[in-house]
């Protein structure tokens, strides 16, 4: 084993450390995949390889690099297509003093800058980011790995305005596929977490073949199962719910080439579902399809069975029906007037007592015309329909649901169910919050649909285009360790 592949395999080991109990879907491990400096190379080629492969990662961007500034819209176009855009300073700080740190500029030198300053350019740099991807939370890996700003450490000042600050990982200058896949086994191995630091991608610097890059992610590829990979974001999410007390029990991450059907079965009808809508539910993959490792809902404009709208439903009835624990999913919803996306559930004994005393869990709904506001709402005896108890989670001014992707959970245990959009506690509801019986402490089951049309909504009108499309990226479901 040469000198560098061992230096890998021993930092890889010390994350280790980080490993949790249960990765997405049984995987054997988690493998994070970050590109540093924005570079024209990770663009060109690094991109469609992690597209070709349906693998998503997280690149670091200085808002001062070049090919940020003259090649912005592809950057965009990749953070709508899921991959993080995470925050690397302003101006990529390093020391100056290090050795064969001739090339920082005095302007750019860690040692002559201070904590203030440093902090400034993370807040600086997430607002240009932001700008760019409209997201709020990512996370920070430190330009050079180093932490001191004029002798003092800046990390822990920033540690309130970026959701994670990545661990030291390793790059890989140089290596093979063979050597590149070595180190993911080696960690996976330990259940850890493989944290690989990229730079140039077949040109620039610090360059790792395309060849080598391809050979590791079609490993990938071919061994989702056993090795989860995704942006350093997610996999900050989901040890975060580890972390706080919480293991994943279920999931489809939406990998296969088609619908799981031990997971999910469509519902079918047109009958109006109690709310007038306009859709007829079909099973049609026109409707309802994996493509490109997300679950995609597609309402579309066309006569079918008397109606003059399609769409789909799916629901986890009979399959996957659980009491209490965390159930999530990351949603990208469709726009549009009288488009009505959804992530709910109900009780899997709706089929002998009836609704709404099965009880209902909206996690997630919009209203086309409410493009920056989804609802979290509780339904059962006393408060449904209009009634119902629940409460909004409002994006800031301008910005609007469709544009992107958010997750959304609710967090359900005896006598307690909370909402959260992004992390962030919107809406609790407790048997003295409801003017009727609780009837939430039994099974329920899982739904995602997109109707068209119905009282709450409105429906659609000359401005609504089609088809619309409701994209899932994964839908995990998480109960209460030991």
């Amino acid at each position: 084993m040469n000198r560098l592949l061992a230096t890998a395999l021993a930092l890889l080991a010390l994350q280790g450390a980080q490993a949790t109990p249960a990765w997405p879907n049984g995987a054997r491990a988690a493998v994070s995949l970050a590109y540093d400096d924005a570079l024209g190379s990770q663009l060109d080629n690094a991109l469609p390889a992690l597209e070709r492969h349906g693998l998503k990662a997280t690149f670091y961007l200085s808002p001062a690099t070049p090919a940020l500034r003259l090649r912005m819209p592809e950057w965009r176009a990749a953070a709508q297509r899921g991959h993080e855009l995470g925050n690397h300073t302003l101006l990529h700080q390093c020391s100056g003093s290090a050795a064969g740190r001739d090339w920082v500029a005095p302007q750019r030198d860690l040692d002559q800058s201070s904590v203030a300053h440093m902090l400034d350019q993370v807040r600086l740099a997430n607002t240009l980011l932001q700008a760019i991807d409209g997201r709020q939370e990512r996370t920070f890996n430190a330009p050079c790995g180093e932490q001191l700003a004029g002798g003092a450490s800046y990390w822990p000042a920033i540690a309130g305005d970026v959701a994670a600050l990545r661990p030291p990982g390793h790059a890989p200058v140089g290596l093979s596929g063979a050597q590149l896949i070595a180190l993911v086994r080696q960690a996976g191995a330990q259940g850890a977490l493989v944290s690989l630091v990229f730079h140039g991608i077949g040109g620039d610097y610090l360059s790792v073949s395309s060849e080598a890059h391809e050979e590791l992610l079609r490993f990938l590829a071919e061994h989702r199962k056993q090795y989860w990979t995704d942006t350093y974001l997610n996999i900050v999410r989901h040890q975060r719910a580890a972390r706080a007390g919480w293991v994943l029990d279920w999931a489809d991450e939406f990998d296969g080439e088609q619908l799981d059907a031990r997971n999910w079965q469509p519902e079918l009808g047109g009958h109006g579902f109690g709310n007038n809508e306009m859709q007829f539910y079909t099973a049609r993959r026109e409707n309802v399809r994996v493509e490109d490792g997300k679950l995609v809902i597609e309402a579309r404009k066309e006569a079918w069975q008397g109606k003059q709208y399609t769409s789909a439903r799916i629901k986890t009835a009979g399959l996957m029906e659980r009491r209490h624990g965390r159930f999530e999913a990351r949603i990208k919803v469709p726009r549009g007037q009288g488009i009505w996306p959804a992530f709910w559930m109900l009780g899997a004994d709706i089929g002998k007592v009836g609704w709404p005393r099965s009880g209902e869990i909206d996690i997630m709904e919009n209203i086309g015309k409410e493009p920056g506001t989804v609802h979290g709402t509780l339904h059962g005896p006393g408060y449904s329909g209009e009634q119902a108890f629940g409460a909004p989670s409002v994006l800031a001014p301008g910005q609007r649901y469709a544009d992107d992707f958010h997750v959304f959970a609710v967090e359900w245990e005896p006598g307690e169910i909370r909402w959260y959009r992004d992390g962030q506690h919107f809406h609790t509801a407790r048997p003295d919050s409801v003017r009727g019986d609780w009837v939430f402490e039994h099974p329920f089951f899982l739904l995602l649909n997109v109707a068209v049309g119905g009282y709450w909504p409105g429906y659609p009108d000359a401005g609504t285009l089609f088809p619309q499309q409701m994209l899932v990226d994964y839908v995990r479901v998480y109960r209460r360790g030991d």
